[in-house]
């Protein structure tokens, strides 16, 4: 008789103690019952028969590579998880073989030492022939000098950072160096940003690597994300583009993993376990051996420093095309000025075309009684509702609570109710008045609610069929388009003054990332209006000039000089929200390295009907951060936290 910890998916638990008869693998995925419910669970680990009575394993399921178990160990001691939450991310990917104890374990299910990193469970066995690897390498983009150099550099190191202009032509690299694992008989991950994820980068994708490549995001359908795993089971896709959770998929033998756009906060999860996918890709670089790059046109101030400190930095300036970009700045918030207006007009006359960004969806931000100042506040969070006119309604955008647009101030009875700051849907309906005969596009996350309207507005956009493209931040993905001629940025300044540490790089990067859409590969301008013009015009030529500045004024108790940890204290009462967080405090064990940066009522006190109460921890070190929050027990907590608020 075999004893076994097991850890329960899907339902909170310590680990729990089960028997079989037959030898089981750490990381085998197992059925047990617990109560008169069956579940998933994995052996963790073998141990002694205990004092109390042990109920069977009742059948094998499969079994976790030992990627997806380094992982997960990782996920849940670096980020201070639960062990079953962290394998819970890989379950629907565990290469699955249900049958009895009864049964003979097959080969492949053979023990695995639980400390071995072994990272080629499943060698590729449908290699790529001398005749496919020429196809190959006939159909990749040709490199310029200076792009020969990057690929060069990227190709020297185990871990890279291409720090490269907007069209400095970083995806062309990016296709060498899968080239390049594909005829080592490796594999490639490639990942990206959700709205990244188009039939265009399939379609550009597949071009060059023929039809082994797939896409993987929150929008794939259920049956062809079941096509997809069979496809890596049977090996016959070697290629993934995906979002963050494709990181967990059962890839064999990868040789690269791509993070582009890696300062995009959609790496980062946002619910527990608060893993950060680029960092988890920089870890598998470290102790894996296998190749990862990072890229962007303006990286994350922390992975600047690390990757410039650490010699593994590559800078790539110059756009591929050379193209000439001129930046226009107005000293305003009046959004279309006649200024603007004029650049607008002489754009449609030239038969090219403008992308306009707007930091609000919808309408308006607020809606505001200039009587007595009522503000329309979600009853379920501490926020502002926001104007829909076609929906004729009011929206939260944090809890999606929704309420007919009133025509009067429940408070006074007052009719004059008036909005503060402009959204997507007014600047077009503007937009529209002055130019008639412009087609206009909306971009936010309001009109683009499917992955084939992405598409279709995409593609609408790439054919010349919508003159005026207004969106929110979807707008700066890495949508290359060689028609626009003007950028125009609205209202950057409620980006800039975003009340968090990271508030100035995101409104920096943002702007770098928007201005990128123009001139790809004729002139083009970049409108701006900003109360900080004067201040922004010293950082508009080189994004890297900007990553100094902000090095040099930086609190020293803020990330890339020390780490941060928010722990989070919800609960549907305020007090007993506030009671934990105090309860914390004291149980807490600063000092030594770790400080507590300030503690209280969130920026957002109340999101969905739950107050929010928080304590913001700064270490130098992770073992300090952890060692502080040993006594805690279970508590939710966002280690390498992105956002203060």
């Amino acid at each position: 008789m075999l004893f076994y910890h097991i850890a329960p998916l899907g339902v909170r638990s310590p680990l729990l103690t089960y028997t079989a008869q037959t030898p089981l693998a750490v990381g085998t995925l197992v059925g047990i019952q617990i109560r008169k419910k069956i579940y998933d669970g994995v052996v963790i680990a073998q141990t002694q028969a205990p004092d109390f009575t042990c109920k069977n394993i009742i059948d094998v399921r499969g079994y976790f590579g030992s990627v997806q178990r380094f992982l997960a160990r990782f996920i849940a001691y670096y980020y201070r998880a639960n062990l079953p939450e962290s394998y819970k991310l890989f379950l629907a990917f565990a290469h699955t073989h249900t049958f009895a104890l009864a049964t003979p374990l097959r080969q492949n299910l053979n023990p695995l030492s639980s400390g071995a990193l072994r990272f080629c469970d499943i060698p590729l066995r449908a290699r790529l022939n001398h005749a496919q690897k020429q196809q190959i390498f006939s159909k990749l983009p040709a490199l310029s000098p200076t792009q020969a150099k990057a690929y060069a550099f990227i190709e020297s190191k185990p871990l890279s950072l291409l720090f490269g202009d907007t069209g400095s032509g970083k995806t062309e690299i990016y296709f060498h160096a899968i080239a390049r694992a594909l005829c080592e008989d490796k594999s490639a991950l490639f990942l990206m940003p959700e709205i990244a994820l188009t039939p265009q980068t399939l379609a550009r994708l597949q071009g060059v690597f023929g039809d082994c490549v797939a896409l993987w995001h929150s929008k794939v359908s259920p049956r062809k994300k079941k096509e997809i795993l069979q496809g890596l089971h049977n090996q016959q896709i070697k290629i993934i583009a995906g979002a963050r959770s494709a990181l967990f998929l059962p890839l064999a033998n990868i040789g690269v993993v791509i993070v582009d756009e890696e300062h995009d906060d959609a790496y980062k999860s946002m619910s527990s376990p608060r893993y950060n996918a680029r960092d988890l890709a920089v870890l598998l670089s470290r102790h894996a051996g296998i190749k990862a790059v990072l890229g962007s046109a303006t990286p994350s101030l922390t992975s600047y420093k690390l990757a410039r400190d650490e010699g593994y930095l590559y800078r790539l300036k110059g756009g591929f095309y050379q193209a000439h970009r001129h930046f226009i700045l107005e000293s305003t918030q009046a959004c279309l000025t006649d200024t603007l207006k004029h650049h607008i007009q002489a754009t449609l006359t030239q038969k090219r075309q403008a992308i306009v960004f707007v930091p609000t969806r919808a309408n308006f931000k607020a809606l505001l009684c200039l009587e007595c100042g009522y503000g329309f506040v979600c009853p379920f969070c501490s926020v502002n509702m926001s104007v829909h006119l076609a929906r004729n309604a009011l929206c939260c955008h944090y809890c999606d609570y929704r309420e007919i647009l009133p025509s009067l101030c429940p408070e006074c009875g007052s009719e004059n109710l008036s909005s503060r700051r402009i959204g997507t849907a007014q600047v077009a309906s503007q937009l529209q008045e002055l130019y008639p005969l412009a087609r206009i596009g909306v971009f936010d996350r309001d009109h683009i609610t499917t992955q084939n309207k992405l598409a279709t507005t995409l593609s609408a956009f790439k054919s010349r069929e919508i003159d005026i493209l207004v969106g929110t931040q979807m707008l700066s993905k890495g949508h290359d388009y060689h028609n626009v001629a003007l950028a125009c940025v609205l209202g950057i300044d409620y980006v800039l003054q975003g009340g968090d540490f990271r508030s100035l790089e995101r409104g920096v990067a943002l702007l770098h990332q928007i201005a990128g859409r123009a001139g790809r590969k004729e002139s083009g301008k970049v409108f701006i209006q900003s109360l900080q013009s004067e201040w922004l015009k010293g950082f508009l030529d080189d994004y890297e000039v900007f990553l100094q500045w902000e090095l040099a004024y930086r609190s020293s108790s803020y990330p890339p000089f020390r780490r941060l940890a928010m722990i989070h204290c919800d609960h549907r009462s305020k007090a007993k929200a506030q009671e934990s967080m105090l309860a914390i405090l004291q149980a807490l064990r600063a000092g030594d390295g770790v400080e507590v940066l300030g503690y209280g009522a969130n920026a957002i006190e109340r999101i969905a009907d739950k107050w929010r109460f928080h304590i913001l921890l700064s270490a130098q070190k992770h073992s300090d951060m952890l060692r502080a929050m040993e006594n805690l027990g279970e508590i939710e907590v966002d280690i390498d936290c992105i956002d203060t608020l």
